[in-house]
């Protein structure tokens, strides 16, 4: 990183001696916009005494210079992402530009053949196991020369800010005082960020690792087990002798229930879920004083077969058997029993010694 613009002209001879020691090739032409430091006469000379050839873009043109705009806007972007999320002030923008370029040279891309730069430069793939998120916590190992005493601890929490050359060189900021400490050891919580508010904690995006695993999923059967009661589909209403299906508009029927949704035409299943076709049991319950077929159950859909009481009861008037035959309600009274059944008999002052026998209820 340079400070200032006047940086740049031997920043440039450092750059060209490097590129020439470590991998033997030659600049031969080198872009660059029409910034003061790069019409610097001595800038200009000492390229040309290199036989460089130079070519300047058109001032406030971008585009004639597009890759270079376009990768300062890229390191520009995940800079910024990394210090918003680790809540980094703006003063250590610079941290956060060179852990960018450093993630940058690891990344896979397309031009490339999805190598990245730095392999397709040293012919080797980059170690990528030691890649820590920037702005997160760090337990750092303070060596005995730098502690205050034998009783001070021997590591302290501080926040990591990226690497300096080799991956084992690494780079922290030491509290209180902002200091740049340099460690090769190091324990890291990548969930923590010493500079958020502790409230807010922002979320990390797992890239290595098994992913979370997701909740427990339930699945429902459609269909009655051995120890669940049973199910009844809605009551149907089948049409009765005296139904004359070429009435006139004005003669009302009862509506027919649509047929279950196994049951349509050509085999398609319906909306609602598809019902089991084996046959279902009736659970048997111990203790149920009620025979099979009348006990109480809460399903008012269902149509419980009833005995007609008071037919069974010999001293029974006419009328009352035609009542409960005839009213469906206090047929199904009748047949489930019970309280609300004797409270029924009492209000209709039904002597005792005519009550019927609650085992045939």
């Amino acid at each position: 990183m340079l400070k200032k613009k006047s940086d740049t002209f031997p920043a440039t001879k450092q750059f060209l001696a490097m590129v020439k020691t470590q991998y033997g090739q030659i600049i031969k032409e080198l872009m660059s916009d029409y910034g003061g430091e790069y019409v610097d006469d001595n800038f200009i000379n000492y390229l040309k005494d290199q036989g460089i050839k130079i070519q300047r873009s058109v001032p406030y043109i971008h585009q004639m210079n597009g890759r270079v705009e376009r990768f300062n806007r890229t390191l520009n972007d995940k800079a910024q992402a990394m210090r918003q999320q680790a809540c980094l002030p703006d003063s250590w923008w610079e941290f956060c530009v060179l852990h960018a370029n450093y993630v940058y040279n690891r990344t896979p891309m397309r031009r490339l053949n999805w190598k990245t730069p730095s392999e397709a430069i040293d012919k080797e793939k980059p170690d990528l196991s030691h890649l820590r998120i920037l702005g997160c916590g760090a337990y750092v190992f303070i060596p005995e020369e730098v502690r205050k005493n034998k009783l001070s601890p021997k590591s302290e929490l501080m926040i990591f800010l990226g690497y300096r050359g080799h991956h084992s060189n690494m780079i922290f900021m030491r509290s209180p005082n902002n200091v740049v400490f340099t460690a090769a050891t190091a324990l890291f919580d990548e969930h923590m960020f010493p500079k958020c508010d502790k409230t807010k904690v922002p979320p990390v995006t797992r890239i290595q690792g098994e992913q979370e695993q997701e909740g427990p999923s339930l699945e429902v059967e459609f269909g009655n087990s051995d120890n669940s009661e049973p199910s009844t589909p809605p009551p149907f209403f089948p049409p009765s002798d005296n139904d004359d299906p070429h009435d006139d508009a004005g003669s009302q029927h009862q509506p027919h229930a649509p047929p279950p949704p196994g049951d349509a035409p050509g085999g398609a299943p319906g909306p609602g879920p598809r019902r089991s076709g084996r046959e279902r049991t009736k659970p048997i319950k111990e203790g149920n004083v009620y025979p099979p077929g009348t006990s109480t159950d809460t399903d008012l859909r269902k149509k419980l077969p009833f005995i007609s009481i008071l037919e069974s009861t010999p001293n029974s008037s006419d009328e009352s058997s035609d009542t409960v035959n005839n009213d469906p309600a206090i047929a199904k009274l009748a047949a489930e029993g019970g309280a609300s059944w004797y409270n029924y008999l009492l209000s209709k002052a039904v002597p005792y010694d005519e009550l019927p026998d609650p085992l045939y209820v």
